[in-house]
């Protein structure tokens, strides 16, 4: 994963391999792995994805990072999930980061405290993060097509809905959206 101050290789899990997830670069097995990572108590926060699992030497939840929780680094994740077919663990991620969003008023900072969630803690800050931050900001677009399951058509410009499953939200309404929806 990276070098420590030695130049030894750090071998850890971070918030990275979320990344693989629906590229076609893994098996089924591999697949299903990650994702089994991704929402386990030493990755998921609560609010989001930790950069860096409890159960590394050098974690620290306010780590740049180190532990701390990136909008953008779970909504790939959250993306790649989806695509890959775990809906309900996409589910899992998506919920963390609605309630992180309800704690920062939803002006989402560039990154948060990975502290665990708890039913009376809103999500930590990160002293010096910017809010909001563009892509953070982003990462909503993001979320919601994953979301919606929202898969775009290049050639006829036509947009099909498989949202996930399990469902996570009520009704959606989109306004303004210039394309052919078609709810598959």
């Amino acid at each position: 994963m990276a070098l420590d101050a030695f130049k030894r290789p750090v071998d850890t899990v971070t918030s990275n391999i979320g990344h693989l997830l629906g590229t076609g670069l893994l098996s089924a097995e591999e697949s299903a792995l990650v994702a089994a990572r991704l929402v386990s108590p030493e990755l998921n926060s609560g609010y989001g994805l930790r950069t860096m699992s409890t159960d590394s030497a050098g974690y620290w939840p306010v780590s740049y990072h180190g532990g701390s929780v990136w909008t953008h680094d779970t909504a790939i994740a959250i993306a790649g999930l989806g695509r890959a077919g775990f809906g309900a663990e996409a589910g899992v991620l998506i919920t963390g980061l609605l309630a992180a969003a309800e704690s920062f008023d939803y002006r989402m900072p560039e990154l948060h405290s990975g502290d665990a969630s708890t039913a009376v803690t809103a999500a930590g800050s990160y002293p010096a993060a910017c809010r909001p931050q563009a892509w953070s900001a982003a990462a909503a677009v993001s979320v919601l097509s994953t979301l919606l399951g929202l898969k775009p058509d290049p050639v006829t410009g036509e947009i099909t809905s498989t949202p996930i499953s399990p469902a996570i939200v009520g009704n959606v309404t989109l306004n303004g959206l210039a394309a052919t929806l078609r709810v598959g």
